[in-house]
């Protein structure tokens, strides 16, 4: 039977302290890392992967020789599954895998990176593939990007992007105030985002080029809460009360969704329906809404106030607040709730956790968690029940993944 132990990791790595909650297995495939040039970081890194993907581990050993000598019978390899070799030079990092009982290679790739600061998407990489040939199931997400706008202080709020364990961190839009950064684009080429000029403005950003295109002012709020190919669901309150209005990129048309007197916020695509945020019986509730019709209905019966959330199939977290204080902090925790069946799933323990974003394949989840006023980016592998927080020293406004 596997023994499961319950343990607590902290890792401090680039001025980024990672905290791990996690299960162990002890069946976990064991990989032995032979390397004769790479940094510490890069170690550091690979190691900080594994801990998030849960699928295997890591144990380094320097050697003198080169990485493609033919495969021997070391003691030590009796210890292990698989052997990596690894060797970096000149902005290239050479890997060879092998299956330390059959003893065949199963890899050889090179990673090349044109500037040494991208590295954590060469170790990324390398994780995925590793990955992959160890038959586990795809983690595209890995390889993805984070955008977020970090309030700099009064009038001032900087959109960044990173990899997903905020190693790499670039400042991309500054100046203002910039925020709700949204991903315009499934290759994380171009972002949305709303400009606070005389009135809030949309524009279109290319994080390659730097290259800006403007789409649309409206007064009042103006936020992309959903992309959907040439589709966006736009937040708007041109008149104070904010509905969902959804805006057809090619042709600039908008067509107003919501129609509610009181607070529409937080659309989100749903097959040919969209899922909303409203306080139409009083309280802030997650709604359905037919797009090619005005039927709108309840979706969710398991607490109130539900604040933001994220929806992937029949799967929908929400940030439910749990406490009324009306002079301290509340607590927002997220559920994950099954659409059809009510099944749910508490995530989260006290503090308070926000902005929940999937990641494409719905099997991790993205949030942002205040406790004690320090700040983390959380993120929760569903499937293996765990979470894994990145502490940051600034206060993030909004983010995307």
């Amino acid at each position: 039977m596997r023994s499961l132990i319950f343990i607590f990791i902290f890792v401090y790595l680039n001025a980024t302290n990672m905290e791990v909650v996690k299960y162990v297995s002890n069946d976990t495939p064991k990989i032995l890392v032979e390397y004769n040039t790479l940094s510490d970081k890069m170690k550091k890194l690979m190691v900080l992967d594994s801990q998030i993907i849960t699928h295997y581990d890591f144990n380094f050993m320097e050697i003198n020789t080169k990485i493609d000598v033919p495969l021997s019978n070391k003691e030590i390899y009796q210890k292990y599954d698989y052997l990596l070799r690894l060797s970096f030079k000149d902005s290239k990092l050479i890997a060879i895998l092998y299956n330390l009982r059959t003893k065949k290679s199963m890899l050889y790739k090179i990673y090349k990176i044109a500037d040494l600061d991208i590295y954590p998407f060469m170790i990324h990489a390398l994780n995925f593939d590793v990955n992959s040939q160890l038959g586990f199931k795809p983690i595209d997400w890995i390889n993805k990007k984070i955008v977020y706008s970090v309030y700099l202080g009064p009038k001032s709020q900087s959109i960044f992007i990173s990899d997903i364990t905020l190693t790499y961190r670039k400042k991309i839009i500054s100046g203002g105030l910039n925020v709700f950064p949204k991903w315009a684009n499934l290759d994380q080429t171009e972002i949305y985002y709303t400009k606070i000029e005389k009135t809030p403005v949309l524009y279109k950003y290319n994080i390659f080029t730097g290259s800006k295109e403007r789409i649309l002012a409206s007064k009042g709020m103006l936020v992309v809460s959903d992309v959907k190919q040439n589709k966006l669901l736009l937040t708007l309150a041109p008149n104070d009360q904010p509905d969902i209005y959804e805006f057809d990129i090619n042709n600039h048309s908008l067509k107003r969704l919501t129609k509610f007197s009181g607070i529409d916020v937080n659309g989100k695509f749903y097959d040919d329906k969209i899922l909303f945020i409203s306080d139409r019986l009083g309280y802030p509730n997650v709604y359905e809404k037919d797009l090619n019709s005005d039927n709108v209905k309840k979706v969710i019966y398991h607490g109130r106030n539900h604040i933001a959330l994220a929806v992937y199939k029949d799967n929908i977290i929400v940030s439910t607040r749990e406490t009324n204080k009306a002079f301290n902090r509340n607590t927002f925790n997220l559920l994950l709730i099954n659409k059809n069946n009510n099944y749910v799933k508490r995530l989260t323990f006290g503090g308070k956790n926000m902005l929940p974003v999937f990641s494409k394949d719905g099997t991790t989840l993205l949030f942002l968690k205040e406790y004690r006023f320090n700040s983390k980016f959380g993120i929760i592998r569903l499937n293996e029940n765990k979470v894994v927080y990145f502490k940051i020293n600034r206060r993030i406004h909004s983010f995307d993944f």
